[in-house]
């Protein structure tokens, strides 16, 4: 399974200049398979009658466009700083560690 984040929007943001990083799951331990694969459960993400974007305002607000692809389906969520829903927001902070500490 792959998660694709881009991050876009921001004080600081330059249209054309956004980078999407991709998190592999056969990085990931066992454990964080599992916890990542319970997160999307709890998010609903493959679940197409769910509102894959929603409306951002402001200039300088953050967009998160998160997509998924597990092989046999393939979907894309987007959302807004500040992320209301607790689930997103967890995912979301998941995915951001683990890209953050495959950076390092």
């Amino acid at each position: 399974m792959k998660v694709t984040l881009r991050t876009e929007g921001g004080l600081a943001y330059f249209p054309g200049m956004t980078k999407s990083h991709v998190l592999d799951s056969t990085s990931l331990s066992p454990q964080e398979v599992k916890e990542l694969q319970r997160l999307l459960d709890k998010v609903r993400v493959f679940d197409h009658s769910r509102p894959s974007k929603h409306t951002c305002r402001g200039a300088d607000q953050m967009h998160y466009m998160l997509t998924v692809d597990d092989g046999a389906n393939h979907y894309s969520l987007q959302v807004c700083d500040p992320v209301q829903d607790p689930q997103i927001k967890a995912l979301l902070s998941f995915v951001k560690d683990r890209l953050r500490v495959k950076k390092e």
